[in-house]
């Protein structure tokens, strides 16, 4: 067993080896400063144009020019990628090919963000003021980062001291009221950033802070509360770089967040309507130190020590009397130590390797108050081979042992091959795991504010309904206790191949086809009724799970000033135990008009809830350097999709099941949350060190309060920015 005192021993002897050997080595595993460098691929810095497997890459300059202020808002943008809101409303999470949110792994600084509260994390708490780039790689990532990865990785990568400078911005904006486009004052929300860097010989320190102040909004006026709820927020965060010599350097990241919401909701209790104010906090905290060291020109090595932890406390109280009614908890820590190591043979053969060990820890009121623990130890091996000049290979293998789940192995295989000057494929086959998370094991959470159901774990589900059962609280007959079944990891397996060709210097076509297979799906489904009407919901593995489609872009350079681009996806996510269904007879629909019954076919079976068939984006972009002018107009599309009952707004208000044909899926004559297009406009000048910029997110005002409750509106803001830098 990996154990934290045996990393903390290479730490130490890293540094202290570095003193010993000749400062003047020359470092042949350093990448060349070259444009467009990620390192989440590979876990090694790789210029994106090399990698074989598919990549997005998000730099600073767009996300300003963008003029986004949070990670939601610049990956909502993205080709492939769809925000979508959490259960009841609360926060945001993010798909990719097709997956649920809780199936990509969101890294900073190749670090994960814990805080999974409700499945998804919360992108919205994630300020982008520091972020430097953002690195998205679609498909399973396993075989590097192990569970959570099976959908792929989106790494934040963050500043650190480079330059002698100082940076603040604010910016204020609102949701603003139909034909007032300028409209500041109600719904307002205001962000500051500030940052700074000092460079002195071998030290680099950098600072950041963020602070977010809203009113919320409201799109269902007619109901007590707000869609979202007031709040305020604050970020700092560290980075320091030391250099103890040519070849060991120290680094040490820390990060702190916390909010606090103000409620105030209008809950059902006993069937009787109950007005609740109260309060709800959020902390997130993490410290990462570094040590690296060079021990000669062809091996690399690196130990890092990561700690972090989430807590959320929530409570409401009745307005009359102030007595608390509801009252909800959550601490998580996690902690990973990891050594991993590049071995660089010469130019065609390089080696990467690492083990690492992760206790996390997690104790929330949703667990009945208990604190549950899990440990994985892992080993990851990655080789790059590259026989031509055209052609390279990456293979790597994760080893991965859960103290709850046993042993898992994810491989993947890569290659990209040149053709010629103008033409490259690439392709990647990879196998994913993904172990159920505390959640899906431990609930036990009742919910009476957002339309009364309950869920529980498969850990506890026969427990909870022996109690259930004993109490007549059950409706009788309704369940049977021997169909529960513990839960299984779900398994992956995932083809991608594409294509790049750059017509000319102008203009680029890139494509990429995707192919993921899921066995022992996770999902959640009703099991029971109570008799007051409440369904009991739990987790089971469903046999198959399949996303499938393609993904496009296409650029245009009209001129050195002016771009162009469109991207767009195509998806298809089915349930192959439904299709089996369909394909027996045994699944029926029922005509809206004439109510009569048939069979339901195959081509008339749409496929998972929440996902569109079609999304894409435009985006127009314009930079003139020399008169430090800049705008944008980006549209992102996304077609029809189905919902589930109980995905609903965090008011109470509850969302019609899309499945009018009580067949228990999702077929062509259910109903739709219709498809709906957002348009965001920003214009930016720059004059000497100050930058200007206004802009227009959601330009018609767009809102769908039940579906889509994390769409606020049409929303107006102006920002002003200062930058000093001292050479």
């Amino acid at each position: 067993m990996i154990r934290p005192c045996f990393i903390f021993l290479f730490l130490i002897y890293s540094a202290t080896s570095g003193f010993s050997q000749s400062a003047e080595v020359s470092d042949t595993l350093k990448a060349q400063q070259l444009d467009e460098v990620v390192v989440t691929a590979t876990r090694n810095e790789r210029t994106v144009g090399a990698l074989p497997m598919p990549v997005t890459l998000v730099k600073k300059e767009m996300i300003k020019s963008m003029g986004s202020v949070r990670l939601n808002d610049v990956l909502t943008e993205q080709t492939g990628l769809v925000v979508v809101p959490q259960v009841n409303g609360q926060g945001n999470g993010i798909q990719v090919q097709g997956f649920d949110p809780d199936y990509t792994l969101i890294l900073v600084d190749g670090e994960p963000i814990v805080g999974r509260y409700t499945g998804s994390l919360e992108l919205s708490r994630l300020s982008v003021g520091n972020i430097k780039q953002i690195e998205i790689v679609k498909g399973p990532s396993s075989s590097l980062y192990g569970s959570d990865a099976l959908a792929g990785v989106i790494n934040i990568i963050t500043e650190r001291p480079v330059a002698n400078q100082a940076e603040l911005s604010i910016r204020t904006g609102a949701i603003a009221a139909k034909g007032n486009y300028f409209d500041l004052t109600d719904s307002k929300t205001t962000d500051i950033n500030a940052s700074g860097s000092i460079v002195h010989k071998n030290l680099g320190i950098y600072l950041f802070g963020n602070s977010r102040i809203s009113d919320g909004y409201d799109l269902s006026p007619a109901n007590s509360g707000k869609t979202v709820s007031p709040f305020n927020n604050y970020t700092i965060g560290s980075k320091i770089n030391y250099a103890i010599n040519a070849k060991t350097d120290i680094s040490l990241a820390a990060r702190y967040f916390s909010e606090i919401q103000n409620y105030g909701f209008e809950v059902s209790s006993n069937g009787t309507l109950v007005k609740t104010k109260g309060e709800g906090a959020i902390s997130d905290w993490s410290i990462n130190p570094v040590v690296s060291h060079r021990f000669n020109s062809k091996l690399k090595a690196s130990a890092r020590v990561y700690l972090t932890g989430y807590g959320t406390n929530t409570i409401l109280k009745r307005t009359s009397d102030e007595v608390i009614t509801y009252r909800d908890y959550l601490d998580q820590t996690f902690s990973r130590y990891e050594l991993n190591g590049e071995y660089f043979f010469n130019d065609k053969n390089v080696l990467t390797i690492g083990i690492g060990y992760i206790p996390e820890t997690i104790t929330t009121s949703r667990y009945n108050n208990r604190t549950r623990k899990q440990q994985t130890e892992y080993g990851f091996l990655q080789y790059e081979y590259a026989p031509l000049k055209s052609l390279t290979i990456i293979g790597g293998i994760r080893y991965d042992r859960n103290s709850v789940y046993g042993d898992q192995f994810s491989p993947k295989l890569s290659a990209r091959y040149q053709i010629t000057d103008k033409i490259v494929l690439k392709g990647s086959f990879g196998q994913g795991f993904k172990t159920p998370d505390f959640r899906q094991l431990y609930y036990d959470f009742s919910n009476e504010a957002g339309g009364g159901y309950i869920v529980l774990g498969t850990e506890v589900l026969q427990e909870k309904f022996g109690e259930f059962i004993s109490q007549g609280i059950v409706l009788p007959g309704s369940v049977d206790i021997s169909n529960f079944r513990s839960l299984k990891p779900e398994r992956s397996i995932a083809f991608n191949f594409g294509s790049e060709y750059q017509v000319s210097r102008t203009i680029k076509l890139s494509g990429n086809l995707f192919y993921n297979q899921v066995d022992n799906l996770i999902d959640y489904r009703e099991v029971a009724k109570t008799i007051q009407n409440k369904v009991i919901y739990s987790f089971f593995n469903i046999t198959q799970a399949i996303t499938k489609g393609l993904e496009t872009d296409v650029s245009y350079s009209i001129n050195p000033k002016l771009t162009v681009s469109i991207g767009y996806q195509l998806l298809y996510a089915i349930d192959q135990k439904s299709i089996d269904q369909i394909e027996s007879g045994t699944v029926f629909r029922r005509d809206p008009v004439t109510l009569n019954t048939s069979r339901l076919k195959t081509s008339e079976y749409f496929g998972l809830y929440n996902r569109s068939r079609h999304t894409g984006n435009f985006k127009l972009f314009y930079n003139d350097s020399k008169k430090g002018l800049e705008g944008s107009l980006r549209m992102i599309f996304r077609g029809k999709f189905g919902i589930r009952g109980i995905d609903g707004n965090i008011q109470g208000q509850a969302a019609p099941s899309s499945d009018i044909n009580g067949n228990e899926l999702l077929d062509d004559y259910d109903l739709f949350a219709s498809g709906y297009a957002l348009v965001n406009l920003s214009i930016a000048r720059t004059i000497n060190n100050i930058r200007l910029q206004v802009g227009i997110d959601n330009l018609f005002g767009y809102t769908d309060p039940v579906y889509l409750p994390n769409i606020p509106g049409r929303y107006t803001y102006l920002s002003i920015g200062y930058t000093l830098r001292k050479n």
